[in-house]
């Protein structure tokens, strides 16, 4: 509620998005979830999002923009639109408009009008090769276009911050997992399987990841948003646990908490051509910053995934 409104959620059909939605919308009617066509969501249709809080709006549409803005007048901005996450996402092109040329549109916009606070989806993959625990002032070496072009976009959001002086942060963002996420993704197969009493095959077992539960991310994109102070502008934070999983370590203790008789099998699955193995966050900016902390395990994420009724 100490958020400035209206709120304004462009990529409100994708994963954080449509569970960023559902969370403001409990509490406040002041917020628009935005998609290039919200009509079309699985997403929005099966979280039943009234039509008053949606929009068109297509981020590589210029027009589309400048409509939004000036019907809308947000205050609040995240922004969690993004092209190239995952292996099917190919696109080249596609991958730099989305983006990057699509922020650079929608913060020129927004120049020409009062706003409070953008917050801006980034990624761990920004960190690539550099992937052990890095700190946000850690080199980046992207080793994907996406990676890659995210990293153009912190530094795109750090010259507008600490050149320009406008409210941006950069939320850089670790292996998110929960409710809605995209079906062939690794936790939700996972879970999928688990219903079934069985394991899915995994890749490579010491391939690692800093799982954070869906929740944990809504509440530090809220906390960044509530409290943005002057200091903060043009600057990242990492959005994770701090604590490295391996692929080997997931599956035992999803065999264990769900009493999976038979042993998993390991590099039955190939790996993504970005994978790393020692890759895990550092939380310190974030707690030390804004006294803000991950609350839920692995173990209590997976058991809530689990337990969750679409």
């Amino acid at each position: 509620m100490k958020i400035t409104g209206p709120i304004a959620v462009y990529g409100a059909a994708g994963f954080v998005g449509i569970n960023l939605l559902n969370s403001l919308l409990k509490v406040r009617s002041d917020v628009i979830g935005l998609s290039s066509e919200p009509e079309k969501s699985w997403r929005i249709k099966a979280n039943k999002i009234t039509k008053a809080n949606l929009a068109k709006c297509d981020l590589l549409d210029i027009k589309d923009i400048k409509k939004t803005l000036t019907k809308y007048k947000p205050q609040t901005i995240f922004n969690l639109a993004a092209y190239g996450a995952y292996s099917k996402q190919k696109d080249i092109k596609k991958i730099y408009e989305t983006n990057f040329i699509s922020t650079v549109n929608l913060i020129e916009e927004l120049k020409k009008h009062s706003f409070k606070v953008y917050i801006h989806a980034g990624s761990q993959s920004e960190y690539g090769l550099n992937s052990g625990g890095p700190a946000e002032e850690g080199e980046l070496v992207p080793n994907s276009h996406y990676a890659l072009s995210k990293t153009a976009v912190y530094y795109l959001l750090k010259y507008y911050g600490k050149i320009e002086r406008l409210p941006v942060i950069h939320a850089r963002l670790y292996s998110a997992y929960g409710p809605w996420e995209e079906a062939d993704r690794l936790m939700p197969v996972l879970v999928e399987n688990l219903k079934k009493g069985r394991l899915p095959d995994f890749v490579d077992p010491d391939i690692s990841r800093d799982f954070i539960y869906i929740e944990d991310v809504i509440s530090a994109l809220l906390v960044l948003a509530a409290k943005i102070k002057t200091e903060h502008y043009g600057e990242a934070f990492n959005l994770c646990t701090g604590k490295k999983t391996t692929i080997k370590e997931l599956a035992y203790l999803a065999k264990k908490l769900f009493k999976i008789k038979a042993l998993p099998k390991f590099g039955a699955m190939q790996n993504r051509a970005w994978d790393v193995k020692g890759w895990y966050g550092n939380p310190k900016k974030m707690q030390k910053t804004f006294g803000w902390r991950t609350k839920i395990s692995l173990k209590e994420g997976l058991l809530r995934f689990y337990n969750h009724e679409k």
